[in-house]
Parts: structure tokens; sequence; C-alpha cells
């Protein structure tokens, strides 16, 4: 005798629904021709050894400090689960890939400055060589296991591609500093810097207390806090409503130079 949809439980109706969707899971995992271990290395990478070897200066023999910078990558990703997490759950774990929403999220970065100032700091001492990539390709790879998880296998692949071309790019521009041209433009940038190291240290300590003025204020656009920082505080003619919209946008990205 078949039973009616009265002689069962929500709890059962629950738990019938669960394994139907193991099954069909299972089922998948069984047609398709990606063996498991290739799935996990896809997601892994770049793994934890690749970042060490390109983003920090450190010899494969120093093991202490290896093992420092893995750990310090353990606690970076650590904080993008619970930060990414977030962010897909309120999301539903949908996908805009028309804006690349939300993956293109830029706040990770400005998030370990502004509230794990120690970790930035250890990172510095662990010389890392582009920590703003680093945090990219972390918080990219959290995505993709997220998605994956939740079967947005089109977005969790799309994450994890985007995580090597951002590793590739990133690298590049470590290792691009063997060229003549970029060697000669960093001697001048240094040159600069001297010059006007005054006027930068205004601008990084500017750059953070607009920042903070848009999270005090509640602001959500960049035009809106500049317009109230120029009729409240910058009220002298330097800087310009749109120098400090830019700086704000640039502080945003994790660009406080």
């Amino acid at each position: 005798m078949v039973k009616s949809r009265e002689d069962f439980s929500d709890a059962d109706l629950e738990k019938i629904l669960k394994q139907i969707e193991q099954t069909e899971f299972e089922r998948l995992q069984h047609r398709t021709t990606i063996p498991t271990v290739f799935i996990k290395e896809l997601l892994d990478s770049p793994n934890n050894w690749m970042l060490c070897r390109n983003f920090f200066d450190v010899g494969m023999r120093d093991k202490e400090k290896n093992n420092l910078i893995y750990e310090l990558i353990e606690k970076i990703e650590n904080i993008a689960i619970k930060e990414c997490k977030e962010i897909l759950e309120d999301e539903e774990y949908y996908v805009d890939f028309e804006h690349e929403s939300p993956i293109a999220y830029h706040g990770f970065f400005v998030l370990i400055r502004r509230k794990h100032e120690e970790i930035y700091s250890e990172s510095k001492e662990l010389k890392c060589l582009n920590f703003y990539k680093l945090c990219d390709c972390i918080k990219l790879k959290v995505f993709a296991r997220l998605y994956f998880e939740h079967q947005q296998y089109e977005a969790s692949f799309y994450c994890s591609n985007l995580a090597s071309y951002i590793f590739g790019a990133g690298t590049n521009e470590v290792r691009g500093e063997h060229d003549f041209q970029k060697k000669l433009s960093k001697s001048n940038k240094i040159k600069a810097n001297k010059r006007w190291s005054k006027h930068n240290k205004t601008r990084y300590e500017k750059k953070k207390q607009y920042l903070e003025i848009m999270d005090q204020e509640n602001f959500t656009t960049f035009a809106d806090t500049a317009e109230y920082i120029k009729q409240n505080i910058e009220t002298e003619k330097t800087p310009s409503y749109d120098t400090i919209k830019r700086w704000l946008s640039q502080a945003s990205k994790g660009d406080f130079s």
C-alpha cells in the first residue's frame, strides 16, 4: 500500500528530500569524467606552497620561516572563510556574472588592514612581496570551495580560474623587477618618495581617515562621503572634492600610497 502525503511527518519528508538530493549528487559524480583528486587540486590552486614560494622572499631551506608563512596563510584563509561565507549566504549563493558580483568583492584586503593589523604586520615581517594579491588569491580560493560545496560548479570553476590568473599577474609584478626599465622606475620612485615623504605620509593618514569617516557615518558611496568631508572637514581649497573621492576609491582597494 502506497502511503499518502498525510502519512509522513515534516521531518520524514525533509529526510527523504535530503536522501534524494544526495543520491542525485552521487549520480552526477559517477557520470563526471573529472577525478575527485583533480577537483580537490583544482580548488586548492594555487596551493599554499605556491603562494609561499611566489609571494614571500624566503628560501626553500628556511624551514622555520616557511612554517611561519604557512601559518600566516592559514590565518588569512580562516578569516576569508568566515567573511566570504557571510557574503554568499546574504546573496543566497546567487552569482551575477555580468557584474562579477559578489566574486569581485574588493573589501577583503581592507578588512585585513583595518581589523587584523597584526596579520598585516606579520606579513611585512615575513617579507611578503604583494600582500594585496595574496589576499585576493586566498579569497577567490575560498569562494571556489564554498560555491562547489553548494553545487554552483560554474561559479566555483570561474573563481578557481580567476585565482590562477591573479596569481600569475601577482607573481609577474613581483618578478618583473628584474627588468631594467622596472628597476629604473623603482629607483625613480624611491627618489620621489624621499622628496615627498612628508606629503605621502599625510596622504596615507588622510586616506585612512576618509575610510573611517565613511564607515562611521554609514555612507554607501564615495561621492556622498567626499561631499560630507569637503563640507565639514576639508574646507580649504585642497584637497579638492575629486581628490577626496579618488583617495577614497583607492583606499577601499587597499592603496594607501
